[in-house]
């Protein structure tokens, strides 16, 4: 083997995974892709000799064996058994991988001395507040999804502790961009793309005051990567968003107007289980001590979305 650096990524054939695994090969590392394909897709990935891909997962130990096989510093964590709604209907699945995947995932890491445990955890660990959320923000999760990610920052916590096992916790916020599969249980992005170019209604569940914060994919990537290479990410908490709250109405405009759709936006029910009405990201701790700052406005990262939906 030659002398490149060398990362984990699990959950590397997803929608973020796969994008963090592109910018790591540009900027010269060997990259162990794992994925057990249950919603990433092995075509997110590029054919490159510095990449290394294995259909597994993270629940399963013999990982370990790849791993001392090519001696990683950083393991960055984004497996997951996603979506709320989903991990509703499947509690048991959603906290074998989301927590025992995780728990799995990081005996691993010190038994092998990893440098760096980078867990991709959810602002869906927060309780509902009317103004941007900080790190130290109430956590309440009312899915099994933030259940089982909350879960997840607990045993990181336990093991930085216990250990000396250096980690990085990441509370994404609606994360979104190319390469997200058109499903019910993907996010609203997708849907409404979906729909758009398809001349079909756009539905909003809910009133379209709701407020998220949707960040484009290769911001989540450059917050990730910034996380886990600077000492003052070690043993923190980030919120890696935009700052910048829209509301659902505004995001189906948005993408009305890039799609030039004529689509009728149509109100339905608020779902029973979604408690959240805003979910914004305070991002002044990445930014002070990470340098993190968003390049991609909402317009931008539609427009960069979108144009993958049209041609792949």
């Amino acid at each position: 083997m030659n002398n490149l650096k060398t990362v984990v990524v699990t959950g590397g054939a997803g929608v973020i995974g796969s994008h963090l695994v592109d910018y790591l090969l540009k900027i010269g590392y060997r990259v162990i892709a794992i994925d057990n394909l249950s919603s990433g897709d092995r075509k997110n990935l590029p054919a490159n000799d510095n990449l290394h891909f294995f259909h597994m997962d993270v629940c399963d130990k013999e990982t370990r064996k790849i791993y001392e096989s090519f001696q990683p510093s950083i393991l960055f964590h984004l497996a997951a058994h996603y979506a709320n709604e989903l991990s509703i209907q499947e509690p048991e699945i959603n906290l074998d991988i989301n927590t025992k995947g995780t728990l799995v995932q990081l005996e691993i890491a010190r038994r092998l001395g990893i440098k760096r445990f980078v867990y991709a955890s959810t602002s869906c660990v927060y309780a509902p507040l009317s103004q941007a959320m900080k790190e130290e923000h109430e956590i309440i999760p009312h899915t099994p999804y933030g259940i089982s990610k909350l879960a997840g920052e607990y045993y990181c916590n336990f093991y930085s502790k216990m250990y000396d096992l250096p980690v990085t916790i990441l509370r994404y916020f609606n994360s979104y961009g190319p390469r997200e599969g058109f499903n019910e249980y993907r996010g609203v992005v997708p849907r409404f793309i979906e729909n758009a170019i398809k001349g079909l209604p756009i539905i909003v569940t809910g009133n379209g005051n709701e407020k998220r914060d949707f960040t484009f994919v290769k911001d989540t990537v450059r917050g990730t990567v910034l996380s886990a290479h600077m000492d003052e990410g070690k043993n923190q908490v980030f919120n890696i968003g935009t700052g910048k709250a829209t509301t659902i109405r505004q995001l189906a405009e948005t993408i009305k107007n890039v799609t030039k759709s004529s689509s009728p936006i149509v109100f339905s029910d608020r779902r029973e289980w979604d408690e959240t009405i805003e979910r914004e990201a305070n991002i002044e701790k990445a930014k002070q001590l990470l340098g993190y700052a968003p390049k991609y406005d909402l317009e931008q990262g539609i427009k960069e979305t979108v144009d993958w939906y049209e041609t792949s």
